[in-house]
Parts: C-alpha cells; structure tokens; sequence
C-alpha cells in the first residue's frame, strides 16, 4: 500500500517538472494570456486617448447653440425647381439678405441696404452681370414677368403720408415701364419685442400701420400683396428673437426658407 502511494506520488512529481519544462507557448496557453495583456493595454491607452481628445475638443470648441427652426406654413414645398428666371426683386438689407442667404436662382436683384421710395430711382446697385446701373435702366432694358418690391422700414422716419404718396409713385413708376409684369408688394418684415421696446420710429406699431397701408395700394392699383410676417413672428407678433441677432435681421440659415415660402406664393 505504501509503495502505491510512493508511485502516485513519484508520477505526479515527474509531471509537475515535465509540465515546467515545457517551451513558453506550449499549447498557446503563454502566447494566448501574453496576447490578451497586450490587447487590454492597447484598449486602454485607446481609451485613454479618445477621452483626452474630447476633453480638449470640450476646452477648445465654441458653444454649441441651437435655434428651433421656423414652423413652415404647409403650402411650402422645398426644391420645387423655380429658379425666378424673369423676377426682379427690388428691396433693401432684407432683399439683400434673400440673395445672398436664400436661392434666387436667375432671379435680377436690385437692392442695398439703405434703399428707400425716396432714393429707389436715385440709387445705382451692382447687378448679377456686374455692371452697375439705375432701376431706370432696368427697367427699360429688361422684360419681367414678376417683380417683388419689398421697401419701408428706412422709410419710418419720415411722416407717414409722405411715405405713402412716395410708395404709389414708385408703384406707378414701375407699372409704366413694365405693365405686363406681376407686381407684389411685400410686408416690411417685423422687428423683435426688444428692439421696438427701445425706439419710438422702429417699432412693430409703425410697421403694421405701414403694412396695412402698403395692402390698401395693392388692392387699390391691382398688385398682389405678400405678408411673410406670419413665417417669423412670435406669439405676440413680433419677430421671435430666436430668429435674430441684432432684432430687426433674420439669421443667415433662415432666409432658405422665406425664399421657399415666396416660390410656394407664386
């Protein structure tokens, strides 16, 4: 019985020293554990790395903010295709911004910032052939089958009625050079609650008093008349501040969709 346990235990001790014995990646046991060390300190460096990476990006990106799009009335319909081909928009900023921010396709635009009724015929305006000409000579050079006319806000200065007969000569004026063409008036676009609060001229009151006005003339001389107010007004009817940085401008991304409310009106 005694020689029995010494061999068990002669055999065990020789496997013991066989089993140490063996070559490092016996059985890919060795090379196995090392190759799943290894993995884990790449992961980890990985790891390490990508949170370094975001950290940095967190430190030295600028502030991520969000605006909420405008709600688009329904009857708009994105990439219809119409590419203004025979339109002249005449205007200021806000016309200016509609050209360099929205799509006017082949769309003539005569417009600068501090356009007005009173200087409209006065004003020289760099057109999309880069030559630089008078609305005169536009007007008698060209054929239009549209033409939108969007002006008052530099005008609120000025006495109101002084505005007015001023705005039917320039209705008239443009008629008689172009009588064929559709001629839209369009609503001077609202300012935020903000910037009306701070001035007695540049206030929503004396832009719908001048809207409403602007109506009355195109129903009287038969012109469409085009209200885009809707589009960018808050609850209270101003223009949300959201939209706007310096209160009386939309933001760049948003003129894309007023120029897709006035094709989805033609």
């Amino acid at each position: 019985m005694r020689r029995y346990w010494y061999s068990i235990l002669l055999t065990g001790s020789i496997m013991i020293l066989a089993v140490g014995k063996l070559p490092p990646d016996a059985f890919g046991v060795r090379t196995a554990m090392a190759k799943a060390e290894v993995s884990a300190m790449e992961i980890g460096a990985s790891e390490a790395e990508a949170a370094a990476e975001e950290m940095d990006a967190a430190d030295t990106a600028p502030p991520q903010t969000t605006s909420p799009a405008p709600e688009v009335p329904s009857t708009v319909s994105p990439g219809t295709g119409e590419t203004f081909s025979d339109a002249l928009f005449i205007g200021d900023s806000r016309t200016v911004g509609l050209s360099e921010y929205g799509d006017l396709g082949q769309a003539e635009v005569f417009a600068n910032s501090g356009m007005s009724v009173f200087n409209l015929f006065q004003a020289q305006v760099t057109l999309k052939n880069g030559t630089k000409q008078g609305l005169d000579e536009v007007l008698s050079s060209n054929r239009y089958g549209s033409i939108y006319l969007m002006l008052g806000i530099n005008e609120l200065g000025y006495e109101e009625q002084s505005i007015l007969r001023q705005y039917r000569t320039v209705v008239e004026q443009i008629r008689a050079k172009q009588p064929q063409a559709t001629l839209i008036l369009e609503a001077n676009l609202h300012v935020t609650r903000e910037k009306a609060a701070k001035s007695d001229i540049y206030n929503n009151r004396k832009i719908d008093a001048l809207n409403k006005a602007i109506e009355a003339i195109a129903e009287e001389t038969g012109c469409r008349y085009l209200n885009v107010n809707s589009l960018f007004d808050d609850e209270n009817g101003n223009l949300a501040a959201s939209y706007s940085t310096d209160g009386s401008h939309i933001l760049g991304k948003y003129y894309s969709v007023w120029v897709e409310w006035i094709r989805s009106s033609r």
